[in-house]
């Protein structure tokens, strides 16, 4: 048991390094689907260690506006908890990000 609690513990530390290194590029949120590409870690545990972000309150995970106009392959592509599929991941308290001189993103201390 507790070695899948620090299995599970690892693999949500990689999801936020990931988050990390994609956001200081492109911004936040994140697409799941970059995120999870991001982190090279398989459909499944990636969308459990991620359902467990947003229930810990760690995460926000937007959820997809209309998933049953995807097709099978797009809605893969997206974090799901069996009712919901979610398409973006943001760290909470993190809503304002901004542009930095050498052209990554950060978030803005002032928001």
């Amino acid at each position: 048991m507790k070695r899948q609690a620090k299995r599970t513990a690892d693999i949500k530390e990689r999801i936020i390094e990931a988050f990390w290194r994609v956001a200081r590029e492109h911004g936040s949120p994140v697409p799941v689907a970059r995120l999870r590409e991001a982190a090279g870690l398989p459909k499944a545990a990636f969308d459990t260690a991620c359902i467990e972000l947003a229930r810990e309150g760690r995460v926000y995970m937007a959820p997809h506006d209309h998933a049953g106009r995807l097709s099978d392959a797009e809605r893969d592509r997206l974090v799901a908890d069996g009712s919901t599929f979610y398409c973006s991941f943001s760290l909470r308290g993190l809503s304002c990000w901004r542009r930095q001189p050498d052209g990554t993103w950060a978030p803005d201390q002032a928001a």
